[in-house]
């Protein structure tokens, strides 16, 4: 179901049983499941925490405002040599490495003190750049004819470690003393998906199609339109949830709220995203359904960000409700980048330029949200600006879907 070829081939006088199609399969899938809960940990605890770090380090607002920018600069960045790392030591190698450097980075934040908060965020979201550019290339490898389903899963999963890790960070660090140490915590569930990845090493070979496909530049996805709309859109929804994402949090904990509740609520927002993502995923299968999910999704962010600004402690759970289904739109995207190109190496070229571009440009929301607030003392600029974003993405979308019918992604 899986493979075209054959998954071994048994060399004479051997008396090991080939791996089965089945086994392959099921430990690849695994490792695409464990890797995507660690996908968002490192952020939306550190965002959850960042008022109590700040109090307890004593970093200043550039510092602050670093800490939730450094992501997705590192996206950006490290994103763009995700296809070029695949082409010389093979896809999932790379994302061994890559995991190898996540771990690493996380263990580094348990150090209290400015200059080791910022390294391992560094390092820690250079492993996550490159897991995001390469899941949609494995899931496209081993999954090909499952492609919208494996990736509702895998952003599920990623939702919900994001939720978690938003709602237990605050409680989480108290009990270990500290929020240094609080979020060297996030570095065990990454050693467990490093673990289970690496054990699985003989699956790729099994797991993977054995025809090559000729080297695809990244630069080269980007000078289509289709290559164009999709990056255009990847980069406002990232904008707007890497902000939001980093951001809420101290909204509400400026409006009174206490970290434990602020952070929870964080939580709830991104756990939205657990059932929303499988309602959606069927809505890519025709640029029609495609036109109603960006719809849906772009007028929920609105919606959100709208009772932020007017009335953020009136209904702060609704709020929050309808920001996470907002952010709904990160999956879609993402089955749209897996579902689009000849073969996986395409795949990987248009969600490296797609995904390194776009959280360049991303980079701009959570450091800018807070250069505004510290400007203005408050959160109404940034919110405005946030509402403005949004609305364009939806327009964006809607342009996206009209190429995708016109067969622009061939």
């Amino acid at each position: 179901m899986f493979a075209r070829m054959p998954l071994t081939h048994r060399s004479p006088g051997s008396t090991r049983a080939p791996m089965t199609r089945s086994r392959a399969t099921w430990l690849v899938g695994a490792g695409i499941v464990l890797i995507a809960f660690n996908l968002r940990l490192s952020v939306s605890s550190a965002s959850a925490l960042l008022e109590p770090l700040r109090e307890r380090i004593g970093f200043g607002p550039v510092v602050a405002a670093l800490v939730p920018t450094l992501p997705t600069l590192c996206f950006a960045v490290m994103g763009a040599c995700g296809a070029l790392l695949a082409r010389r030591v093979g896809t999932e190698r790379a994302v061994l490495l890559a995991l190898a450097a996540l771990c690493a980075g996380v263990a580094v934040r348990a150090v209290p003190g400015t200059a080791a908060l910022l390294t391992g965020t560094l390092l820690g979201s250079a492993g996550l750049a490159l897991c995001n550019v390469l899941l949609p290339a494995v899931v496209r490898t081993h999954f090909s004819d499952r492609v919208a389903l494996l990736t509702g899963l895998y952003t599920t999963t990623m939702a919900l470690g994001s939720a978690v890790a938003a709602a237990a960070a605050v409680p989480l660090a108290d009990l270990v003393g500290g929020p240094s140490a609080g979020l060297a915590l996030w570095a065990l569930p990454a050693l467990l998906a490093l673990v289970v990845w690496s054990g699985g090493r003989r699956s790729w070979a099994a797991a993977a199609p054995a025809a090559a496909e000729p080297g695809v530049s990244a630069w080269s996805m980007g000078r289509t339109r289709f290559g164009l709309l999709v990056t255009a859109f990847f980069a406002l929804q990232s904008l707007n949830s890497y902000a939001v994402i980093g951001w809420l949090p101290s909204m509400l904990s400026d409006q009174g709220l206490d970290s434990g509740r602020a952070g929870a609520l964080l939580g709830l927002m991104l756990a939205v995203g657990v059932p929303s993502t499988f309602v959606l995923m069927p809505l890519t299968r025709s640029p029609g359904r495609l036109r109603l999910a960006f719809v849906l999704v772009g007028a929920s962010l609105v919606a959100g960000f709208c009772g932020l600004l007017l009335a953020p402690l009136a209904l702060p759970a609704l709020w929050a409700v309808l920001t996470g289904l907002g952010l709904g739109a990160f999956p879609l995207v993402l089955a749209v980048i897996g579902m689009s190109g000849r073969g996986a190496r395409q795949t990987a070229a248009l969600s490296t330029f797609a995904q390194s571009t776009g959280y360049l440009v991303a980079s701009a929301g959570p450091f800018g949200v807070g250069l505004l607030r510290s400007a203005t003392g408050g959160w109404s600029l940034p919110l405005t600006v946030l509402i403005l974003l949004a609305l364009f993405q939806v327009l964006v979308g809607l342009a996206l879907t009209r190429a995708r019918a016109d067969g622009a992604d061939a």
